[in-house]
């Protein structure tokens, strides 16, 4: 296991892009509270009249209150760490968590959506199919990450078995760690993965894309708001 104490640290303070299925709905609760102390009672008063808001939500349980972000945009960051994985697979450094995978450049955000998109069709033996996309841009920062960026090799950038990244995962987020920037496996570039949403703010709706998958692979990224195409 690596010595996460002797890490070098990353400071960050920048845009950053994430791409999700866009037929995720915003989950209106969280912009309807401003002081974080109303989160209780309103989704108390909610949850009588709205049986799904548990589905929308998500296990709030998941974020300590002192973590929690409310507000403009706050549903699109905290539905990442309120829905934890459910393939059995989990994320590169999450099982059991949530983490907000994003990354300052969009085509790396587009390469990574891409990859585990057209994986989870190809593992559903769909042969060709399109999906429209979205992309939320949101301020990262001012923050310290832990940098594994230089670990070139290391099993935590092992293309397919995630047990020794998750497993790392897990020890930063006992620690209480902001989140990792580490090197993405499938294009040249880097990635963050956040682990506590209150140095993520300012989210929104940044465009709309459709990927054309056919026969276990992303073809196209087609963009849908006339922004080029990746």
């Amino acid at each position: 296991m690596i010595d996460f104490d002797t890490l070098p640290v990353s400071e960050t303070n920048e845009p950053v892009y994430r791409v999700i299925l866009a037929r995720y709905p915003q989950i209106h609760l969280f912009e309807r509270v401003s002081n974080p102390q109303d989160w209780d009672v309103l989704y108390a008063v909610e949850s009588l009249t709205n049986p799904r808001l548990r589905d929308e939500v998500g296990d709030i349980r998941l974020m300590p209150p002192e973590d929690r972000v409310y507000g403009d945009g706050a549903s699109w960051i905290m539905a990442a760490f309120t829905h934890p994985p459910v393939d059995g697979r989990g994320g590169r450094f999450n099982r059991d968590f949530g983490i907000y995978y994003c990354a300052a450049d969009e085509t790396v955000a587009i390469a990574e959506s891409s990859f585990h998109r057209a994986r989870f069709l190809r593992e559903s033996r769909i042969d060709k199919t399109t999906q429209e996309m979205r992309v939320i841009r949101a301020q990262l920062g001012p923050t310290s990450l832990h940098d594994v960026r230089h670990l070139a090799g290391n099993t935590l950038y092992d293309p397919d078995d995630y047990r020794d990244a998750q497993q790392f995962g897990f020890a930063l987020r006992e620690a209480n760690s902001f989140g990792i920037h580490y090197q993405s496996v499938r294009v040249e570039g880097t990635c963050y993965g956040v682990m506590r949403p209150r140095v993520l703010s300012d989210a929104i709706h940044w465009r709309y894309l459709r990927y054309h998958y056919e026969k276990g692979s992303i073809v196209e990224v087609e963009s849908l708001d006339g922004r080029g195409n990746r």
